[in-house]
């Protein structure tokens, strides 16, 4: 029996074809279930040195100088007022703030969107922290932050003693005990004799 060779071409044409819809079925699911995206960076690495960054403060529009620190310990919040998430941890820090949990801290809301833009979000017209505007992404590439909200906590020696997201008064003030407690001192093993 002799199959005309049309037939043998179509076959074999067809069966490339559903493999190759084959492979781009599975690249498409696994685009869809997550798989190769890159992960999400959210703060720089406990102990690590904190990066120092300028910012442009909004309320009197003056440049300023973030250098972590000086024996001051400090939260870096990175947030935006159109991020809702970043919205319920700028009502947190407030309500922290206004419980005085914030005192001997240096509190700065990081955003890089206009200052047009904080009349839409309640919480960032209702704080009275210190709201700066990073004009490049150099302070969000020196924190590891890709997206809103981090918060960072940085000691008074200007090391990072927390990061990562936070949402909630419990949150905030478990970044403020992480910046607040001193640093473990280091023993070093003493020599025999000693």
């Amino acid at each position: 029996m002799n199959i005309p060779v049309y037939l043998v071409v179509a076959q074999w044409a067809l069966l490339l074809t559903l493999g190759l819809l084959v492979i781009i079925m599975y690249r498409q699911l696994g685009r869809v279930f997550g798989a190769g995206q890159p992960e999400r960076k959210h703060g720089p690495a406990v102990g690590s040195k904190a990066a120092s960054f300028e910012y442009l403060r909004v309320a009197d529009e003056s440049m300023q100088y973030f250098a972590p620190g000086a024996g001051q310990p400090a939260l870096a919040a990175f947030v935006e007022p159109t991020c809702q998430a970043c919205d319920a941890l700028v009502a947190a820090l407030t309500v922290a703030d206004q419980q005085g949990e914030l005192a001997g801290l240096r509190v700065v809301l990081l955003m890089s969107e206009p200052p047009g833009y904080l009349r839409i979000s309640d919480a960032f017209s209702a704080t009275g922290l210190e709201i700066g505007r990073v004009t490049t992404r150099a302070a969000h590439h020196a924190y590891n932050v890709d997206s809103t909200p981090v918060l960072v906590a940085i000691d008074g020696t200007g090391v990072v003693a927390a990061a990562g997201t936070a949402f909630e008064l419990a949150d905030v003030r478990a970044y403020c005990q992480a910046c607040l407690v001193p640093a473990p001192a280091v023993s070093l093993p003493m020599a025999p004799g000693f």
